[in-house]
């Protein structure tokens, strides 16, 4: 999707490549990643710009018009995800924690607040404000 930033920058994706979960070695993907860059954290998270061929046609999707070579990749990282490839999106799991036999959570955690997690903030906040009134 396309975004206008504050500075009136037009944004466009997020695309997605999924990673497994571990290895066949066993091993978890961030482990060996790192060990494979040589402990360079900030080389996990450089764009791939051989991805960008892909990433101009799902853009021109709904720009045909798009020049060539006139992107800029700006960031990248890892996005936690709740399902794994191929399995109908999970999101917005409000999960409350409890101590012992209270009524009242100690805490409650968010997960999978993805697009349009904004745009629902203030459903997910009383969401949660209910649980840490109950009585």
């Amino acid at each position: 999707h396309a975004t206008v930033d504050l500075a009136g920058n037009v944004r466009f994706g997020p695309d997605v490549q999924w990673l497994p979960d571990r290895l066949e070695s066993g091993e978890a993907v961030d482990e060996v990643a790192t060990r494979a860059s040589g402990g360079d954290a900030a080389s996990l998270f450089r764009v791939d710009i051989r991805r960008a061929d892909g990433f101009y046609q799902s853009v021109r999707r709904y720009w045909p018009g798009l020049p060539d070579s006139c992107l800029v990749a700006s960031y990248s990282g890892i996005r936690p995800k709740l399902t794994r490839e191929g399995e109908a999106a999970k999101d917005f799991v409000i999960q409350p924690h409890y101590l012992g036999s209270t009524e009242r959570p100690a805490a409650v955690s968010l997960f999978g607040i993805e697009s349009p997690g904004l745009t629902a903030s203030i459903s997910l906040a009383s969401a949660v404000l209910k649980l840490l009134q109950a009585k």
